[in-house]
């Protein structure tokens, strides 16, 4: 069957003046006129985004929302209504986000991240702002290190929050973080530990040795240039590290840690010494 509110490859069965009529062999659905591409004909399957018009009839288009169902996606309200607000999300209709899917009102011309569904009773393509309830909170499939896609849907005191993988909620802390993160910024981000109640932390850059290991000559030249003595250690507070090196002190630390068992530096707690 035609999945509403996902993509679908479909196949052209018929032209008509206002346009073509694409088919999964059980169902039909118009791409109006303005949609078809060129040069397609009859056979030809094409991919395309299958939403229900302002008349609630099934319609595909060859646009990208921002967000197909079950996904994450910064947008902005154009509208208030009686039902809702209204958002752009890419497409010529604008996507409903009803007054009971606001985790609070919304206001005119503010941007929020939004999670699109399909809502079983009215058969259309609608938006929330509640996005706690769609995620899973089973985070144990996740493996430290794992990379993953990340959008930040809020600021709190202590950290930032995201979404990966549109299915888990995970944290970013001041420490991991070397330029501003905005609200609906989206971001490849590393898993860096999931802990035994389940919550996830982040970092945006890679884990393990590897990762920093291009790091690593920077920080042999600044022991050269200071007479083969830095007074840094894994005792010097992370602020210090980060305006330092530029890096997170668990960065730093790993980095240490592969020169010591290479045998190329002495680490004491007043600092590290080249050998």
């Amino acid at each position: 069957m035609v999945t509403i509110g996902s993509y679908n490859e479909l196949e052209i069965v018929r032209k008509v003046d206002f346009g073509v009529y694409l088919s999964d062999g059980e169902q039909d659905v118009l791409l109006p006129i303005r949609q078809v591409p060129p040069r397609a004909g009859q056979g030809d399957r094409l991919n395309v985004f299958v939403y229900t018009d302002s008349e609630d009839r099934i319609i595909a288009t060859m646009l990208k929302p921002k967000a197909a169902d079950g996904e994450f996606a910064m947008m902005k309200v154009v509208s208030i209504s009686s039902f809702g607000a209204f958002v752009d999300w890419g497409l010529e209709k604008d996507l409903l986000v009803p007054h009971s899917e606001q985790r609070y009102p919304l206001k005119e011309e503010r941007g929020y991240v939004v999670r699109v569904l399909l809502d079983k009773l009215s058969n259309r393509v609608i938006g929330s702002t509640k996005l706690s309830k769609f995620l899973d909170p089973n985070t144990y499939a996740l493996k430290e290190g794992q990379k993953v896609d990340a959008i930040f849907v809020q600021h709190t005191v202590d950290c930032t929050m995201a979404v990966v993988d549109s299915k888990y909620s995970a944290a970013i802390f001041p420490d991991e973080i070397f330029k501003p993160i905005r609200v609906g910024e989206r971001k490849t981000a590393y898993i860096k530990k999931v802990r035994e109640d389940g919550r996830v932390s982040l970092s945006l850059s890679p884990q393990g040795y590897e990762a920093v290991a291009a790091e690593v000559p920077g920080v042999l030249a600044m022991l050269r240039k200071n007479g083969g003595f830095l007074p840094y250690s894994d005792s010097t507070p992370p602020e210090t590290i980060r305006a330092v090196f530029g890096m997170s002190k668990s960065a730093f630390k790993k980095i240490l840690g592969g020169l010591l068992k290479e045998g190329k530096i002495e680490i004491s707690y007043h600092g590290i010494r080249l050998k």
